[in-house]
């Protein structure tokens, strides 16, 4: 039987409204806490601090602005979770730094997608100049691949993600988007 130990885990999103932005607005930032081990992220995020709720943690309102981020935060948090419960199933437990590095992509993205496609278009790239592929093929791969990029950093918060994180869920948004 699978030994897995449970801690005591909180995700708390706040304002660092020690550090202004120049429009006026703050970060939005986020805490993991795991075991009162604390570890802080930056959500790139901002608001305006008076358009927060600091009880619960979100934008109150129903404006454009509101519904933008608390979907974003939304989906920040689901995230999270979900690299909660696959660490805690893969290693048996979950320290704060150790969730905030696999949900920020820092030192486990081996097998990424962007990465992986990258590698494939330096060996388009090595195709087109020896003549087996046309520069015209060549570049509809680069376009995919900047869709894709922005995609990942406009909907997912992301620079890359891993090829264990892909879903159907995320080929049809790339698909729609």
């Amino acid at each position: 039987m699978e030994h897995t130990k449970r801690s005591t885990y909180k995700l708390l999103f706040y304002l660092k409204k020690s550090a202004p932005k120049k429009n006026g607005k703050v970060a939005v930032m986020g805490r993991i806490t795991i075991d009162g081990k604390v570890s802080q992220f930056s959500t790139k995020l901002e608001i305006n601090s008076d358009n927060w709720d600091l009880k619960s943690g979100r934008v109150p309102g129903k404006s454009e602005e509101a519904r933008t981020i608390n979907q974003k935060l939304d989906k920040l948090r689901l995230s999270i979770e979900q690299n909660y419960e696959d660490i805690l199933h893969v290693e048996g437990f979950v320290t704060s730094e150790k969730l905030k590095n696999t949900f920020l992509g820092v030192g486990v993205m081996d097998n990424s997608l962007l990465k992986a496609y990258s590698v494939y278009m330096q060996e388009n790239e090595k195709a087109v100049q020896s003549g087996t592929m046309v520069s015209g093929t060549a570049a509809k791969y680069l376009t995919v691949y900047n869709a894709l990029k922005d995609f990942l950093k406009e909907k997912y918060l992301r620079n890359d993600i891993a090829f264990r994180e892909l879903t159907s869920d995320f080929i049809q948004e790339f698909d729609n988007y």
